[in-house]
């Protein structure tokens, strides 16, 4: 028996890098006002939970615009459409750190959004386009894990930047980054493999990981369905995780020096966590989706409940971190098992509307609840956002085996 060439067409490595990168750097860039917030609210003279109000900012543009804009520019290139988004991207973090006071902050903020919705629909479509079908998930692990690595060397970094140089020099610093990553994309980024178009994935099956799930049929029912647990499921995460850096110096008492270092704990187990992804969950995303969400629950509990027994709370911190880094590609292998081929584009950008509505709710709700109830009352509303999460799981997988055609 022949086999075609294609079934032995290895991981484009290099490529999956690059986005990799570019994944590291726009997550960066959207959490550096959680790892800078006690140095951006002095000298702008607001309150922590305008700060975080920021994140709000960004994500709530990404809801707005990336879906309409997706299907603006579906002619163009995914490569190309990639490489100018990230040029955008970076311009528009400069003009953060030149920015005077903190209603152009905002304004800088919506700019970036607005590249960072196009990012993120196309760069999980595009990632699909150049690997079989058995190596989806496989691919967007790695691709995903440049996100997850932003929380182990991004966050911390340009939080020590911070402290070093101040926090606008921090955003000049990871825009120049930015760029440079741009140049890597247009060196490494695969045009397209002859004869297959570059600007859709209809030619991609989800057959493999979809039997993995067990899911009976691909609808935009069970797309929405996925896309509104993705939505709890952030809205918990950035309810408390955008407000970090003051409950870790206030409630568990580091130190200023120390808080880039608890941060980088909870990355490298973010980082790690997104790499095994693939090794540990790709026959059984489901029941590693369960363990993932208990985990984050169990952490951010431990941290939430025991502030003042340090080395457990920030044990809870680190846990709360590997849980994080599991999240995304178990929700993505979902979006990717619930979505027919001729929907894939449609329903990344669904499914990066749903990650924002979740990031922008979550970082308002925290800092609504900082506010009005103190520090402790962000843990609580993540608890509880992560137990609704797990009932409406259950609840969707009871829908799909009623669903499933009775075996005879």
């Amino acid at each position: 028996m022949n086999i075609s060439p294609d079934t032995k067409r290895p991981l484009p490595m290099l490529a999956l890098i690059a986005l990799a990168t570019a994944s590291f750097m726009s997550i960066t860039i959207e959490m550096m006002p959680s790892g800078l917030m006690h140095l951006m609210a002095p000298e702008l003279q607001v309150q922590h939970s305008d700060i975080g109000n920021l994140v709000s900012v960004f994500a709530l543009t990404v809801v707005l615009t990336s879906t309409p804009l997706v299907l603006l520019l579906s002619r163009i290139p995914k490569r190309t459409l990639l490489v100018v988004v990230l040029t955008i991207f970076s311009i528009g973090t400069v003009f953060t750190a030149l920015a005077p006071n903190y209603a152009l902050v905002a304004v800088s903020r919506v700019v970036t959004g607005v590249a960072h919705g196009v990012f993120w629909a196309t760069v999980t479509a595009y990632t699909a386009t150049i690997v079989r079908p058995e190596q989806v998930m496989k691919a967007v692990s790695i691709t995903g894990g440049g996100g997850s690595l932003a929380f182990v060397l991004g966050v911390p970094i340009s939080t020590s930047l911070g402290q070093w140089l101040g926090w606008r020099a921090a955003f000049i610093a990871v825009a120049a980054g930015c760029l440079v990553v741009v140049l890597i994309l247009l060196a490494v980024l695969p045009k397209g493999r002859p004869g297959e178009p570059t600007v859709t994935t209809g030619a991609i099956d989800t057959e493999a990981v979809a039997n993995a799930l067990q899911g009976p049929q691909h609808s935009l029912r069970m797309v929405t369905l996925v896309c509104i647990l993705t939505a709890i499921v952030m809205c918990g995460q950035y309810s408390f995780y955008s407000y970090n850096a003051p409950y870790l110096l206030q409630e568990v008492a580091i130190t200023e020096a120390q808080l880039p270092v608890v941060q980088f704990g909870y990355g490298i187990a973010s980082a790690l966590a997104a790499t095994a992804t693939g090794m540990l969950f790709t026959s059984r995303p489901k029941s590693g989706w369960y363990f993932t969400a208990v985990l984050m629950l169990a952490g951010g509990a431990v941290l939430t409940l025991f502030p003042g027994m340090q080395p457990v709370a920030l044990t809870g911190f680190v846990l709360w971190g590997a849980g994080m880094g599991f999240m995304p590609v178990l929700l993505q292998a979902r979006l990717l098992a619930a979505a027919s081929a001729r929907q894939r584009d449609l329903a990344a950008a669904l499914y990066n509307t749903g990650f924002n509505i979740g990031i922008a709710s979550g970082s308002y709700l925290g800092g609504l609840l900082l506010t009005s109830f103190g520090m402790r009352a962000p843990g609580t509303a993540f608890m509880a956002l992560l137990v609704l999460a797990i009932a409406l799981s259950i609840a969707i997988d009871w829908r799909q085996r009623k669903a499933a055609p009775t075996a005879v």
